[in-house]
């Protein structure tokens, strides 16, 4: 078998020693036997440039290289074994293109577009096994970057750097390993997507939206989608108004997320999803306008939220049955409100601490109805509110759960419930002023065992104890000077 090299060059020399501008060279190449390299260099002053290689047989290379040549196309096509694909388009290639399409095994494809690429396009698809492929756009605002891997072992990397409103997307399908990262610094409105279907699946995005003193009115956003099992995503967004969408579904998911310091848009929105068994959630938003939803259902799912500054909401939600399940909600400063949920299983604990005014542990916002709710045996759920005009409603339904609400402050009102069930512990305890605690336990047939007890501090405070059932316990103790 013969080995062939084919080596187009579409350029014009006006001198000995320097290249000439040009434009509108095509340059093509089609191999159809394997162990064939094909190589095309298209540069130098150049507008309107086509560079297509055609390669269909075994271990092949294609290499394209396109500098100072804008609007131009680079189209390489690889239907074979062991292909390797590059394209480089480097300098003022304003609303250039860039594709490399593959359908063998152990194929690799490398897309580079550098300097002054504004509104250029890089696409890779996939098809076979061992895939790899890498995109990599430096300042190229509007620039598009897609990877599609159909099957096996793919890794992505798409790194997209100073390019305001890029766009990158990663789909990753059906039964592989597969691996994305995403990288997108200094890159005003860049939105990021992952899409993966299959096994091992790995997701990474980042978009540190620095603007380097030029800052446009963006949305940033990254979506992550996985299904299927031992699924990781992890998503960073750094300021201004950043939205980040993770669903996972499947087996050993793992999120964790930070958005911070935000302005601009006044930014951080963040819906995590997860369905399978050992699930992690670690969530974090620092300032402006958070939000935090997140939707658990499996065993042993845990949920920790970290908010800091501003109007933050907190939405944990673990459904079905959920054994030692932790949600922790963390929040400090301004309109902060936290609804945690879980809603069958025993070992559970939920435990949400607010800090500031006119917090609410709530069925929603400004809405009377169980913000802390725990439903089966063994769980723990506790509320540390501390500041002024808070309430707080919780309610851990079944047997042997402990509820502690502790509000520190004044004018705080505090509502805590038990449901069918026995030898639960509730208790209420109330630092300041102006506090209200109201306690409901009703122990169903045959339940009771339970114990109650409201502690409250200084003035003006009300009790109120509602219990029913067998050998049940309520005390309530109020310091002097309390009504």
């Amino acid at each position: 078998m013969f080995k062939h090299t084919i080596i187009a060059s579409a350029v014009l020399l006006a001198t000995s020693t320097a290249w000439a501008a040009s434009t509108g060279n095509q340059a093509t190449v089609n191999q159809a036997q394997s162990g064939n390299t094909a190589t095309i260099n298209q540069v130098v002053g150049s507008v309107d440039n086509k560079a297509n290689i055609d390669q269909a047989g075994n271990d092949n290379t294609a290499v394209t290289t396109q500098k100072n040549t804008g609007q131009s196309d680079a189209d390489t096509r690889q239907v074979g074994d062991r292909n390797r694909g590059y394209i480089l388009q480097q300098g003022d290639t304003n609303l250039s293109k860039a594709s490399i399409d593959t359908k063998g095994s152990d194929n690799v494809a490398d897309v580079t577009q550098q300097f002054w690429n504004g509104g250029a396009v890089a696409s890779v698809v996939q098809d076979g096994e061992r895939n790899d492929a890498k995109i990599k756009q430096d300042n190229g605002d509007l620039a598009d970057s897609r990877i599609t891997q159909i099957s096996d072992d793919n890794e992505a990397v798409i790194d997209n750097q100073i390019s305001d409103y890029a766009k990158a997307s990663v789909q990753q399908l059906e039964g592989g390993n597969h691996k994305a990262y995403v990288t997108q610094e200094a890159a005003d409105g860049a939105n990021a997507e992952v899409v993966q279907r299959g096994d091992s699946n790995t997701a990474k995005v980042l978009q540190a939206t620095g603007s380097y003193d030029y800052a446009p009115a963006e949305g940033t956003s990254a979506v992550v989608t996985q299904s299927g099992s031992l699924n990781d995503a992890d998503v960073t967004q750094y300021d201004r108004a950043n939205v980040a969408t993770v669903e996972q579904r499947g087996t050993s998911g793992k999120v964790v997320t930070l958005q911070q310091g935000s302005v601009a848009g006044q930014g951080n929105s963040l819906l995590a999803k997860q369905a399978g068994t050992g699930e992690f959630a670690d969530l974090k938003q620092d300032g402006n306008h958070n939000r935090i939803e997140t939707d658990q259902q499996g065993v042993g799912n845990d949920a920790l939220v970290n908010q800091t500054g501003d109007d933050n909401k907190a939405v944990v939600q673990q459904l079905a049955s959920s054994t030692n399940g932790l949600v922790t909600i963390d929040q400090i400063g301004n309109d902060n409100y936290a609804n945690a949920v879980q809603q069958a299983g025993s070992g559970n604990t939920i435990d949400i601490d607010q800090n500031g005014t006119g917090n609410q542990v709530a069925s929603a916002r400004d809405v009377e109805g169980k913000g802390a709710w725990t439903w089966g045996s063994g769980n723990e759920l506790t509320v540390a509110q501390k500041g002024t005009d808070n309430w707080a409603y919780a309610d851990a339904s079944h047997s042997e759960s402990v509820v502690k609400v502790t509000q520190d402050g004044e004018l705080n009102n505090a509502k805590v419930e038990s449901y069918w069930g026995s030898k639960n512990d509730l208790t209420v305890s109330q630092t300041g002023a102006n506090h209200k605690a109201d306690v409901y336990v009703n122990a169903g047939i045959g339940g009771g065992e339970n114990l109650v007890k409201v502690v409250q501090t200084d003035s003006l405070n009300t009790a109120a104890v509602d219990v029913s059932g067998s050998h049940n316990q309520a005390y309530i103790y109020q310091g002097s000077g309390s009504n």
